[in-house]
């Protein structure tokens, strides 16, 4: 029996097109899991904020500490002229008395602040989130010199001093752990609950004070200690003069944050220092202290400085750097699949195709669900060697070949690896990325510059298929050196 003619080369083309096109559309169905898993982040990030939310229920939030602010209510009466009307139509004028009741806002000229701050985990199913207690020293003084300027601002007014109070600001008094005591110019005071300002959440505690001398200059000291509990944040609003904060923390993983950096700073293993220093012309104090006045109290507590206890890797964002990679691992394990096919003149199937994509995007999903339970280089590791190995051996098997199987291995493995260092390196790691692309182009072209690729898809009958049948030897084109 005669063996048939091969096909006509224009009928091989045909095929060989028509499965490039098939790998392209394979290529572009891939790209839905791609965006499921980008989805899942996203849907597992968001649970981790609604177990952070649950824990803010049951455990202080993120807390800010705004002041001490010193607020002396006064009444100023005064006597006005007016002109009304009688009841005959006659304009006369008449004097009438009237009383404004103010509120005179001070801030310390001096704020010392130094806390001492020791961080835990508290855990919500399989999410950890980081609480703390800081314990604060408060000290400094006020100067009362502002109160003989405002005698001297309304002479030939009748002016009468009421009780003054010292009111500390605190975002979730939830966080005050036991009652504290004020220690203001010799004296031993209560603090009450609640801020007592105006427009405020009346979050916070006040003490009320003895009667302040208003006929001369003194410095007023105070000084009071504070057990704050909060979570994941800690801000000071430094509503001073002139301020200082000093600070030690047993979290190794800082985020410096606020309107001011620390001046200084030293982050180790076992935690870290910080000292902040500010002024009033640091910060609008003045004009936060006048919209308080207005009863606005709430800006008071934006103007800060701080840090949040940060987690050192966010497993879901490197999960979803990781993710956006997938597309360039499936287009070039595709392509060098594509290669063996010509050069050794293989068929591998289409449906061989889609197996080795869905094993290359089925690390990603080991990715995310490792991650959550160990840390994220253990599970990018085994994530990493259960996909190489599956496809390792899967590309032995449909190339017919274990030494060409190892190779893609290897070679997907050492992506693996890249990929990796990008995703620690994150200042860098867009150039990293780009840098790693550029490389996978150049080898790719370097490697196939000499094959003539009309030769290759050409009418070359297959020597190998499934019953493993040999095939001629690839054709370069005849330049090549």
């Amino acid at each position: 029996m005669q063996s048939p003619e091969p096909k006509e080369p224009s009928v091989q083309n045909q095929r060989f097109y028509l499965k490039l096109a098939i790998i392209a559309f394979l290529i572009l169905f891939l790209l839905i899991p791609q965006a499921f898993m980008l989805g899942l982040v996203g849907e597992r990030a968001s649970w981790r904020q609604q177990a952070y939310s649950s824990i803010e229920q049951s455990w202080p939030g993120m807390q800010t500490l705004a002041g001490p602010v010193l607020i002396v209510p006064y009444q100023l009466t005064y006597n006005t002229k007016e002109r009304v009307k009688d009841k005959d139509g006659k304009e006369r004028e008449t004097v009438r008395e009237v009383t404004d009741h103010e509120l005179l806002y001070l801030i310390p000229n001096q704020l010392d602040i130094a806390s001492k701050l020791q961080s835990a985990l508290r855990y919500r199913g399989i999410y950890d989130v980081p609480v703390y207690s800081s314990g604060l020293q408060i000290s400094g003084a006020f100067n009362t010199q502002p109160l003989l300027d405002l005698i001297a601002t309304t002479k030939g007014k009748q002016l009468h001093w009421d009780k003054p109070q010292l009111s500390v600001m605190v975002r979730d008094q939830r966080g005050i752990a036991a009652p504290p005591s004020l220690q203001w110019n010799g004296a031993n005071l209560a603090f009450k609950p609640g801020n007592n300002l105006l427009g405020s959440a009346s979050a916070g505690m006040h003490a009320i004070l003895p009667e302040i001398d208003p006929t001369q200059t003194s410095q007023v000291p105070f000084a009071f200690d504070l057990e704050l509990r909060g979570m994941r944040s800690m801000n000071f609003a430094l509503l001073a003069e002139n301020s200082a904060v000093k600070l030690s923390a047993n979290w190794p993983h800082p985020s410096f944050s606020g309107e001011l950096l620390p001046e200084t700073r030293e982050v180790s293993d076992t935690g870290f220092n910080a000292v902040w220093k500010a002024s009033s012309f640091s910060y609008n104090v003045s004009g936060a202290l006048e919209q308080c006045r207005q009863g606005e109290c709430a800006g008071l507590l934006e103007r800060a400085v701080g840090f949040e206890l940060i987690q050192p890797v966010d497993v879901y964002q490197q999960s979803e750097r990781s993710i956006k990679y997938a597309a360039m691992f499936i287009v070039l394990t595709f392509v060098v699949l594509i290669l063996f096919e010509l050069l050794k003149k293989l068929r591998v199937h289409p449906v061989q195709y889609t197996l080795v994509g869905f094993a290359l995007l089925v690390f990603y999903l080991l990715l995310i669900s490792l991650s959550e339970h160990v840390d994220f280089l253990r599970a990018y590791t085994v994530a990493a060697l259960a996909s190489t190995s599956l496809l390792t051996l899967y590309f032995g098997a449909i190339l017919h070949s274990r030494k060409l199987g190892l190779m893609l291995g290897s070679g997907l493995a050492g992506l693996y690896a890249l990929l990796y260092v990008i995703l620690q390196a994150e200042e860098n790691a867009l150039l990293m990325g780009s840098v790693l692309i550029f490389t996978v182009l150049a080898l790719l072209m370097l490697a196939t510059r000499h094959l003539d690729w009309y030769a290759l898809t050409a009418g070359n009958s297959p020597s190998r298929t499934a019953s493993g049948t040999d095939q001629p030897a690839p054709v370069i084109a005849d330049d090549a050196p």
